[in-house]
C-alpha cells in the first residue's frame, strides 16, 4: 500500500512540474509582448515572476527526486522518470533565459519584426503543449501510448517549424537596416526563444525512451 502512495506523490509532483513549466512559458511570453509594446518596466515586474515559477519548478523536481529516492516506482525505471522531468525543466530554463535576455538586455526589435517574433514564440508555445499532453499520457495510470507516439511525432513537426522560421527570420534581420550590433542582438534573442523549441524536442526524446520501458 506503502509503494503504491508514493507513486501517487511521484505522479501528482511531476504532473504540477509540467503545468509550473506551462505557466512560465506564459509569463515568458507575455514578457516580451510587454517588452515589444513599449512596457519595458511592466516587462520587468512580469520577468520577477517568471523567475518565481522556474523556481517553483525547481522546487517540485527535488520534491520528486526525494521521493524517487524513497521507493517509488520500480528499480529500473525511477531514473528514466527523474531524467524525462530534468529534461521538462530545462524548457522552462530557457524560458526564463529569454525574458531575462528581454529585460536586462533590451534588444532592439523594430515594429516590422513583432509579428515574426510572436509567430516563433507562439510556435514553441504550442511544441510544449504537445509534449504536455504527451507527458499526461505516460504518467495516467494505464498510460495511453498511440496517443503519446501522435504528441511526440507533433513536438517534432513543430521544432522542426520554428527551425525553418528561424531561419528566415535570421534572413530578414540580416537583409533590415539595423545596426550589425543590433542584428547580432536580437539574433541572440531568437535563438534562445527557439532553444525553447529545441528544448522541448530533447525532453519528447525522452519520453520515449521512458515508454519504451513502461507507462506508468
Amino acid at each position: 500500500m506503502l509503494i503504491f502512495k508514493k507513486e501517487k506523490a511521484a505522479r501528482k509532483l511531476a504532473l504540477e512540474h509540467f503545468e509550473k513549466t506551462n505557466d512560465c512559458l506564459r509569463l515568458a511570453f507575455a514578457v516580451i509582448e510587454q517588452y515589444m509594446a513599449g512596457e519595458p518596466e511592466l516587462a520587468k515586474q512580469s520577468a520577477r515572476e517568471v523567475i518565481k515559477l522556474e523556481s517553483e519548478a525547481d522546487t517540485l523536481k527535488h520534491e520528486l527526486r526525494e521521493v524517487l529516492f524513497s521507493g517509488a516506482f520500480l528499480p529500473n525505471i525511477r531514473s528514466d522518470v527523474y531524467r524525462l522531468v530534468d529534461s521538462v525543466d530545462k524548457v522552462a530554463d530557457m524560458g526564463e533565459t529569454s525574458s531575462h535576455f528581454v529585460v536586462y538586455q533590451r534588444p532592439v526589435i523594430p515594429d516590422y519584426f513583432h509579428d515574426d517574433m510572436n509567430e516563433i514564440f507562439r510556435l514553441c508555445l504550442n511544441c510544449y503543449g504537445e509534449l504536455r499532453q504527451g507527458l499526461k499520457c505516460f504518467f495516467k495510470p494505464k498510460g495511453e501510448i498511440e496517443l503519446l507516439r501522435e504528441h511526440t511525432a507533433n513536438v517534432g513537426d513543430l521544432e522542426t517549424e520554428v527551425d525553418n522560421l528561424q531561419a528566415d527570420f535570421t534572413r530578414k534581420i540580416f537583409e533590415s537596416s539595423m545596426e550589425m550590433g543590433e542584428k547580432l542582438h536580437l539574433c541572440q534573442l531568437l535563438k534562445y526563444v527557439t532553444r525553447i523549441a529545441d528544448r522541448a524536442e530533447d525532453a519528447a526524446d525522452e519520453l520515449q525512451f521512458a515508454a519504451m520501458k513502461s507507462v506508468m
